[in-house]
């Protein structure tokens, strides 16, 4: 079964194809040039390359490592498509297209090979190894609806304190731990597709009723990014079911249907938009800098922005003056940051090629392999550590002294404003060009730990629940951030960490059910 023919696959496979052809055409039709012929290259050839992994043997077996693999498919194929469709080329604002195109082209082909040694199917993976071993002792592979639900309410509740303490400092341990569990309110969504954890549930209406609180209580953080979080979550978990059902989309959707279905995605995304839009100037009004908007009063920002929303005055005008800042001279470079290239907000997360282009610029004027870069990559690596285990050692360590991020570091403009970086462009300024075979090593060891959180059992395959609950967090391993600095992040800290305070919440959840119930398990409640 795992490696038969899969009629969805079949289904997108042709999508995305048609896509493409009508991407390149529109491209070389409406924006000759030699470099966004260079552009429609990169996006032919990373179709090509991830074709062969568009497979159900691998998204089956490999899922999590395969959805931040399909993010980096996603960063070299989106930007053709998304530009034509706002009538911009592929190229627009670039400064270094050829470099750009060509060193994204390269570290896909890198991680594409990586990713084919982590997760090849025709070796012996139906086999544990050790940490798959011992995390099936501590049950970190089992689960029930009251487990779900308990730690889903436990995330919502630290969500809402969250939003009412406001931001966290350096040193606040308790915060950042918090903070690490807000995941937890998205679990009781998974009860949606109940087969994907090994559970039996019907009362999808209830499930239904809390994902419409999760999504207001993310509205009102005020944070673009967490609104499209639930969304996501049910996109990738049915996704995922369909794959692993082998569901024919054609007969599961009917014509009227996907009809219906179209006319409900254009108006939530235009309603996504707006509420983006509302979003931004609330805090142009009230939250102005980032260390305000942690600390702000978030029911004040909630209400403020449901009061933009409803102006539809404002809200015409809002979009007005962001469509005349289309039309608007591109800034340069070497005048000042900037990040324009894609409106679409949810687009921007994984589309934004620009970014790989300004950061290459500045690499170039930094020099390759930079003396500055790798000191503070290795400042970076001991960042890493928590703050109680450095004082435990006796390492004198201020973190607050490096509030700012490798985009900072690379522009050598004001530190502290958090810009985002690319892979390849801070990469290539702190590595030179050993960059690129460290960056694959590295994306192994990253797509290795994310196979961990699958089991092999004579009952067939089980995906950690942790990993199922929080599945949109493995779509955004690849984006621009910190660079190769976030996967050293992930691999040094953030596995373990996250794999630690999920079983200290599972014990918790367990210990708590037992006392209530002395016969209570979490097998016979499934």
């Amino acid at each position: 079964m795992i490696y038969s023919e899969n009629h969805s696959i079949r289904q997108i496979n042709l999508v995305l194809k048609v896509i493409l052809v009508i991407g390149v055409v529109g491209e070389l039709i409406f924006f000759p040039s030699i470099p966004n012929f260079f552009g429609c290259v990169m996006a032919v050839i990373s179709y090509m390359v991830f074709s062969y992994f568009f497979k159900a043997v691998y998204i089956k077996l490999f899922p999590f490592a395969f959805l931040m693999y399909l993010s980096m498919f996603m960063y070299r194929f989106l930007p053709l498509i998304a530009t034509l469709v706002e009538g911009k080329p592929i190229t627009y604002g670039f400064e270094r297209p050829y470099q750009t195109f060509i060193g994204e082209t390269i570290l896909f082909l890198i991680s594409s090979m990586a990713f084919y040694f982590a997760c090849n199917p025709n070796k012996a993976v139906f086999k544990n190894n050790i940490i798959q071993k011992t995390l099936k002792k501590v049950n970190f592979y089992e689960i029930n609806p009251p487990i779900i639900w308990a730690m889903g309410l436990i995330g919502f509740v630290i969500k809402v304190y969250n939003l009412s303490r406001g931001g966290v400092e350096y040193g606040d341990v308790s915060g950042k731990f918090l903070i690490g569990l807000e995941y937890l309110m998205f679990a009781p969504i998974c009860l949606l597709f109940p087969d994907l954890i090994k559970v039996k549930y019907k009362q999808t209406k209830l499930v239904w009723v809390y994902t419409i609180l999760v999504i207001t209580l993310n509205v009102a953080s005020n944070k673009r990014h967490l609104i499209i979080t639930p969304f996501g979550t049910m996109g990738l978990l049915f996704f995922l079911h369909v794959i692993i059902k082998n569901i024919n989309l054609t007969k599961l959707v009917s014509p009227l249907k996907f009809i219906l279905g179209c006319i409900l995605i254009y108006f939530t995304l235009n309603f996504l938009t707006n509420l983006s839009t509302a979003m931004l100037h609330t805090r142009e009004v009230m939250l102005y800098d980032a260390e305000q908007r942690n600390n702000a009063d978030k029911l004040k920002a909630f209400e403020k922005t449901i009061e933009i929303l409803q102006d539809k005055s404002l809200m015409n005008r809002l979009k007005l003056k962001r469509q005349k800042k289309q039309y608007n001279p591109l800034t340069n470079y070497h005048q000042a940051w900037s990040e324009e290239y894609v409106d679409n907000f949810m687009l921007e997360r994984y589309a934004n090629m620009r970014i790989t282009d300004e950061t290459l610029y500045l690499a170039e004027k930094k020099g390759f392999a930079s003396n500055q870069m790798i000191n503070y990559f290795s400042i970076g690596m001991i960042g890493l550590i928590p703050s109680p285990i450095l004082s435990f050692l006796g390492i004198e360590f201020n973190k607050s002294l490096y509030e700012f991020s490798r985009g900072d570091l690379l522009s050598g403009r004001s530190l502290g404003g958090y810009r985002v970086t690319s892979h390849v462009g801070d990469g290539l300024a702190t590595f030179g060009y050993w960059y690129f075979p460290f960056q694959a090593f590295v994306f192994f060891i990253v797509f290795k730990l994310l196979n961990t959180f699958i089991l092999f059992s004579k009952s067939g395959i089980k995906y950690a629940p942790l990993a199922i609950m929080s599945i949109f967090n493995f779509l955004g391993l690849f984006t621009n951030a910190n660079g190769i600095s976030s996967d050293l992040s992930y691999i040094l800290r953030g596995y373990l960490q996250d794999i630690v305070t999920y079983l200290i919440i599972l014990l918790f959840v367990i210990t708590a059910y037992k006392i209530l119930q002395p016969k209570w398990s979490v097998l016979r409640n499934r």
